[in-house]
C-alpha cells in the first residue's frame, strides 16, 4: 500500500482526498488481504462514521497483524482515535508512524495539527515548518494554511497573509477555503481596497460565485460605491441561501 493523502486542516474537519495503492500484480496473497482490511477501515473513517468505529478498529487490528510494519495503517489508527476524541494515543500512533516512515509527511502534519489544539504553537510551528521546507509534500498547501493558522493566532498577521498566499499558489489556486481566508484577514483590518483586488483573482480562477458577488458588495458599501454595490448584489440569484439574506440586509442599509 501507497501513502494515503489525507488533508487535516486547522478548524476544517479532514477528508481523504486521494488513495494510491500499490497494483495489485505486485502484492503477496498476504498483503491483498491486509489492503482490503485497511480499505474498509479508511473508507469507514474518511466517512466519519462513528457508529462503526469498532469495526474500523477490528479491521485495522485484522491489516495489522498481516503486516506489523505498514506504516499506512498506523496512520489510520491515529486518526480512528482523533474521532474517539483520544489525542494522546492518536499521538503515540503518529509516532509510530513516523519511526515506520520518517517521510510520512501527513503524520507530521497531523501532529502539528494536535499540537496547536493542545496550545503548544512552538511545537505545531516546528512540524509545519518542517513540511513546507520539505517540497516533496505533495499536500504543502496544507502545511502553509495551517501555519497561517497559527501566526493568526498569535496576532502575526503579516505573516499569516504570506502564508495564506502561499497556500493560495501551491493549491494552484483552486482551493476557495484560501482564498476565503484571505479575505477574512483583510476584512479584519477594514482593507477594503485589498479585499477588492483579492476577490476579483479569486474570481478570474475559480468563476462567478454569490460569495464573491456579496463580498465586492459588502466593499464596495464600506467605500461608500453605493451603485457598484447594488450592481453586485444584483448578480445573487439563488433566493435560498445565506448570500440572500445578507444582500437583503444589506441593501436596507443603503436605503437608510
Amino acid at each position: 500500500m501507497k501513502k494515503v493523502a489525507i488533508v487535516l486542516i486547522l478548524l476544517v474537519s479532514f477528508s481523504i482526498v486521494s488513495c494510491q495503492t500499490m497494483p495489485s500484480s505486485t502484492q503477496s496473497d498476504g498483503s491483498k488481504v491486509a489492503q482490503i482490511y485497511y480499505e474498509m477501515a479508511k473508507n469507514i473513517i474518511a466517512n466519519k462514521d462513528y457508529s462503526k468505529l469498532p469495526e474500523a478498529f477490528i479491521y485495522l487490528n485484522k491489516a495489522k497483524d498481516i503486516e506489523p510494519s505498514n506504516p499506512n495503517i498506523y496512520f489510520i489508527y491515529a486518526l480512528a482515535y482523533r474521532l474517539k476524541k483520544d489525542d494522546n494515543t492518536a499521538k503515540q500512533y503518529l509516532e509510530k508512524t513516523i519511526n515506520l516512515d520518517k517521510n510520512y509527511y501527513d503524520a507530521y502534519n497531523e501532529l502539528g495539527v494536535i499540537y496547536y489544539e493542545e496550545g503548544n504553537y512552538s511545537k505545531a510551528k516546528e512540524l509545519f515548518d518542517k513540511l513546507i521546507d520539505t517540497l516533496t509534500y505533495q499536500n504543502i498547501d496544507v502545511a502553509y494554511y495551517n501555519r497561517a493558522i497559527l501566526y493568526l493566532t498569535l496576532k502575526e498577521n503579516h505573516k499569516a497573509i504570506n502564508d495564506l498566499e502561499s497556500a493560495i499558489m501551491y493549491s494552484d489556486y483552486k482551493n476557495p477555503l484560501y482564498w476565503q481566508k484571505l479575505i477574512e484577514v483583510y476584512l479584519n483590518e477594514n482593507n477594503y481596497q485589498k479585499v477588492l483586488i483579492v476577490a476579483q483573482e479569486m474570481e478570474s480562477h475559480l468563476g462567478p460565485s454569490d460569495y464573491i458577488h456579496y463580498i465586492k458588495a459588502l466593499c464596495y458599501y464600506h467605500l461608500g460605491l453605493f451603485d457598484q454595490a447594488k450592481d453586485s448584489l444584483s448578480k445573487i440569484n439563488n433566493q435560498d441561501n445565506y448570500f440572500s439574506i445578507e444582500k437583503d440586509l444589506l441593501l436596507k442599509k443603503m436605503q437608510r
